[in-house]
């Protein structure tokens, strides 16, 4: 029976969900964390990280440490590892979105502000 559980153990893994609250009144969630065992040092280690230098990083953001006001495990899961890896894809799809509409989006603001004129300030000559 003992063994029946060991490999059920690592069929499966433990993910947490973990959201950041900015002192600004933004949330969002870093990437599920990850352990077959304990998944909880694992998110300690990683804040302590971040909070020895100082910023936390998120896709090409990167977070003065002060200006976060808490972090918050929301849930942990057992799930087999396909069941991860597949909600891990879906995350990483998403994130990548998210990141691809701000840049578009601050390309477009720029390009607002050139049509109006106030890209260009400098002299012309005659």
């Amino acid at each position: 029976m003992a063994e029946k559980e060991q490999k059920a153990v690592s069929e499966t893994v433990l993910v947490a969900l973990v959201r950041v609250h900015l002192v600004s009144g933004e949330a969002f969630e870093l990437l599920p964390f990850e352990d077959e065992n304990d998944v909880k040092s694992k998110v300690n280690d990683l804040l302590a990280d971040w909070v020895k230098s100082g910023f936390l990083i998120r896709g090409s953001e990167i977070v003065p440490w002060h200006q976060v006001q808490r972090v918050e495990a929301v849930r942990v899961e057992e799930l087999s590892r396909d069941e991860s890896a597949l909600r891990r894809k879906e995350w990483e799809a998403r994130e990548t979105a998210r990141l691809q509409q701000s840049f578009w989006r601050t390309k477009q603001e720029r390009e607002k502000k050139d049509e109006k004129g106030e890209g260009e300030k400098t002299p012309r000559a005659a």
